[in-house]
């Protein structure tokens, strides 16, 4: 039953679009597909995020596969954020052994991520993020729950070009499935910003434990009011493009982003977002 558990949780997993620990968890990040380790828009894509010196709190809703849906709740105040992010799915219906005309019932598959995060900016130039995030997730009667860590650095190199580098879930996990160890992920990446166009140019490589190479690029574009994004992502079972846009009135922000697969069957996620400045 352990294989057929994970067979299920993968499916999932890849369904949503990415890892289960890493899913575009707000209309930003799935916009971009996660793309933009040099020049992040979030916490989520580098843990050197460095905002404005507002104070912000956002709320993401996220649909995936049918029936798989999640929330993302931040708040971020100075060089401090906290988050929880969800997910989950009640009706997978459950098989037996041998094949019949009918299910023998359904379960429920969860995931939460309760993190912290806290920014060191060392100078105007240069941000080092460290982000803690506890994890639980439970599929029938199996679940895995650990402590984890993600490393952020960026740099900026001159007036149009940035560096960053990171390192995703490092840490432990317990679980009852056959594979207890999380992805881990590590990444660098370069932006270069045009401020007369209003246009950000991003390119990643990342190399994951379950997906291998991983190439992204992607571009932001500054509207003043509105903004608009879009990401290719290759790797060797998938090829994402995704895309999304923001529009900001006073102090608040209205996010969607929309992620196309390669593999249609996984389906098509979509994000909404709201963030409120205080």
């Amino acid at each position: 039953m352990n294989k057929l558990f994970l067979i299920i949780l993968l499916s999932i997993n890849y369904a949503i679009g990415i890892d289960a620990l890493d899913l575009p968890n707000s209309a930003q990040s799935l916009a971009l597909s996660n793309t933009g380790i040099a020049s992040p828009l979030n916490s989520s894509i580098n843990a050197s995020y460095k905002s404005s010196n507002q104070s912000f709190a956002s709320f993401s809703s996220n649909y995936w596969l049918k029936g798989v849906s999640g929330k993302t709740i931040l708040n971020q105040f100075g060089n401090h954020e906290i988050s929880l992010n969800s997910f989950g799915i009640d009706d997978l219906q459950l098989w037996g052994d041998k094949p019949d005309s009918d299910p023998l019932g359904t379960f429920g598959l969860e995931f939460s991520c309760l993190s912290y995060r806290y920014l060191l900016s060392k100078n105007s130039n240069q941000d080092f993020g460290v982000k803690v995030k506890g994890i639980y997730s439970k599929l029938y009667t199996d679940s895995i729950y650990g402590f984890l860590f993600d490393l952020g650095f960026s740099q900026k190199l001159s007036k149009s070009f940035n560096f960053g580098m990171i390192i995703k879930n490092v840490g432990f996990t317990q679980s009852d499935l056959s594979i207890s160890k999380l992805p881990e992920e590590y990444g660098v990446g370069v932006s270069y910003n045009n401020d007369s166009l209003g246009l950000l140019l991003l390119s990643d490589y990342l190399y994951s434990d379950v997906r291998g190479n991983i190439f992204k690029v992607g571009y932001s574009l500054d509207l003043n009011f509105f903004n608009i994004y879009g990401a290719l992502n290759q790797f060797e079972t998938n090829r994402y493009i995704s895309t999304g846009f923001e529009i900001k009135y006073k102090n608040i922000l209205f996010s969607y982003g929309i992620l196309f697969q390669e593999i249609k069957v996984l389906g098509t996620p979509q994000s909404f977002q709201i963030t409120l400045y205080y």
